[in-house]
Parts: structure tokens; sequence; C-alpha cells
């Protein structure tokens, strides 16, 4: 078997296209990473690869910062690297791309995820008995984000809608100086109770003293975990956060290559931490991540931004995990996450459910990439 094509489908759906009137600010600038590059959009790059058997398996990578920039390097650079190789050997394809392009892993997260969807299409079986067989029928859920809302109470508000869609589990984006963050976080904790998680992300905004304050007020809050208040670029800076405060502290969603992950658990810069399937090498990548988190004894919690592929193949790889914690279903407003495939997220009272189709058991729906296609 041989493989024939390699497509590379840039999608975008812009915000301003789907309000009558201006876009809430909430959506362009949801977090403290967007306000020098606000967010237009939500993008997605889908990848479809053909057999001469007549199979074809389907992925998904990172539509940000721009889809057709991934798009176009899955099509100069990963398809000739594929075009006639044989789909199952997945391992020698991946090493290959990863051997010449480690740190552009977004292109070969998609790529990585068609070629699994193929092998599950060949076999005949899931995802997850492909990966060795799930530990867990469903996979913990928390709800993202409860983004930058203009009063406490507008967060609370959201944060409770969260809570009356079943979620046991909600993340508020924090950054906005540290008396605005806790005013936002004990109302949300007010608003929610105690018995739901309360998680908070800073994304990167604060220094080492200003993050070691922070986490003070919020363990009086009960927050569950602390997520990037230093950049995962400076990972000594992580470490020093982390020794000096009464929570987990979490990051790697902006990392691609298991390289990075690999000197984040060396640093002792994190308790958990989040790599995310289209951006991170597609599902061998991320197995490969948590394998390396498992030998520091550290917990994942995969990061959740995309279209619904991505989620789809994440929650297989979840049940899957041995040492996983808990995934990001991401919440804010994305016309892709329900629609580039047919199927529906199987989601329930704060749980996901691993498919039990062939491959990721998806089929592409043709008019949202004809409505959403970016090239």
């Amino acid at each position: 078997m041989k493989i024939t094509q390699v497509k590379a489908i840039p999608l975008f759906a812009a915000f301003a296209d789907a309000f009558d009137g201006p876009v809430p600010p909430e959506l362009s600038l949801p977090a403290f990473s967007m306000r020098a590059n606000p967010l237009l959009g939500q993008g997605a790059v889908i990848v479809r690869i053909t057999t001469d058997a007549g199979l074809v398996g389907i992925g998904e990578a990172m539509g940000r910062p721009g889809p057709r920039g991934t798009a176009a390097h899955i099509k100069e650079v990963l398809a000739p690297m594929l075009l006639g190789r044989d789909p199952r050997h997945h391992h020698a394809l991946f090493t290959a791309m990863n051997e010449q392009l480690r740190f552009a892993p977004m292109g070969i997260s998609g790529v990585d995820m068609a070629l699994w969807d193929l092998r599950g299409q060949i076999y005949g079986d899931c995802l997850t008995n492909l990966l060795g067989g799930a530990m867990r029928e469903t996979v913990d859920c928390y709800a993202s984000p409860i983004p930058y809302m203009t009063t406490p109470e507008a967060s609370a508000e959201k944060a409770r809608e969260f809570q009356r869609a079943g979620f046991r589990a909600v993340k508020l984006k924090i950054g906005r100086g540290l008396g605005t963050d806790i005013d936002h976080a004990a109302a949300v904790r007010d608003a929610i109770g105690g018995d739901v998680k309360l998680l908070v992300d800073a994304n990167g905004a604060y220094t080492v003293s200003e993050s070691i304050a922070l986490a003070k007020d919020l363990v009086k809050l009960g927050v569950y975990w602390l997520e990037e208040p230093a950049h995962p670029e400076f990972p000594d800076d992580l470490a020093r956060i982390r020794r000096r405060v009464d929570l987990p502290v979490v990051s790697g969603e902006w990392l691609g290559s298991w390289f990075q992950f690999r000197d984040l658990l060396k640093a002792e810069a994190v308790d958990v931490i989040m790599p995310n399937i289209t951006r991170c090498g597609g599902i061998t990548g991320i197995m490969k991540i948590a394998d390396l988190a498992a030998l520091e004894n550290v917990t994942v919690a995969p990061h959740g931004v995309g279209a619904g592929i991505g989620i789809v193949a994440a929650i297989a790889a979840c049940a899957v995990m041995p040492n996983f914690l808990i995934y990001e279903y991401n919440q804010l407003f994305n016309p892709l996450r329900h629609t580039v495939m047919h199927e529906a997220i199987d989601y329930a009272d704060g749980l996901l459910r691993p498919s039990d189709g062939n491959g990721l058991g998806l089929t592409l729906n043709e008019e949202t990439l004809a409505r959403f296609r970016a090239d």
C-alpha cells in the first residue's frame, strides 16, 4: 500500500462574519497572550491522505497563528516526503519528518493524525485499541475559558453557564493585574461553590515575584491549579515559582517538539504538562510526551484548542494514557468545532467518551470545508 496524495486544507472562520454587530471584546481578547495579536477568528488545517487502496485518512493541524502557513508547510515540505511511502510505517514516517523539521511540529501533527486514521481503517479497529487499549471508558474534562469579562459578575455568570452544562471544572483567564484577578476568581468561586474545580490560566502574564504573591491569595480560594504564571520559554522561572507556591504549576500548550517538553520536565518546572495534539506531533507525539512525563511522575492534561477532529483524537489519547489527569474541552466560540465532521463529540455531564469507529471514526463535512476554506 502506498500514499498517492496528501492534501492540506486551511480553514478560517472569522468572528466578524458570525455577528451582525461588533464582535464581543471577550472573543478578540480572551487572554493575556492575545494582547498584541487579537484573535480575529478560529482556524484549522485539515489533512487528507489518500492511498492506492482507495482509503483516505484525515487529521487536523493547529490553525494558529495562520492556517495557510501550516498548510503550505505540509504541501511543500511534508507531502513530498510521504508520497509513495507505506502509510502503515507511521513511526518511520514520523521519525523522518521530525529529523528534518523537529521545530515545525504543527504540520507533522496533522499528517501523523491522518496516518493513524488510515491505520485504523486498514486494520478495522478504533484508535484506543490501536494505542494499546483504553484505561478508562470516560475522560474527565473542564470548560475553558471564562475569558476577560468586563466585571467579576460577568465572569461568575459565565462560570454558572458552564456549570449548568454539566461541567465539574472550569478555567478562568487571569493576567489583568493581581487585584483584578483575585476579584474575578473570588466571584467565580462564590458562583460555582466548592464542589466544582476552579483552574486559572495567566498565559505567561507575570514575573516570578508577582506569581508567588498571586498564588497566596489563589490558595485561599481553593484554586485547583496555576497555569503558565510565567511564559513557558522561561522554565527556570516556572521552577522557581513551583518551589514557592502551594498550587500545582502547569504549562506546555505552546510547546511543540517532545524535546521542549523534555527540557521543561528536566527543569522540574511543572506538576502537570499540557501538550496540544494538533501542535505537538499528533497522536505519536502526544503519546511520546506522556511517556516522558510518566518517567518524572508528572501528569498530563492536554490543551484542547482546535476543531473537532483534533478533539476526537485527543479524547482517544487521554483514554489510553496511564498518567492522564483532565482534558481541556474549549468552549470559546468556534464555528469549526462541531461542523468539520458529521459525527458529534460525545460529551455529557463533565465527561467525554472516545469514538469506537475505525481510526478516528469520522467523516468530513465537505460543506464546512467549502464555506471556510482559506486558500
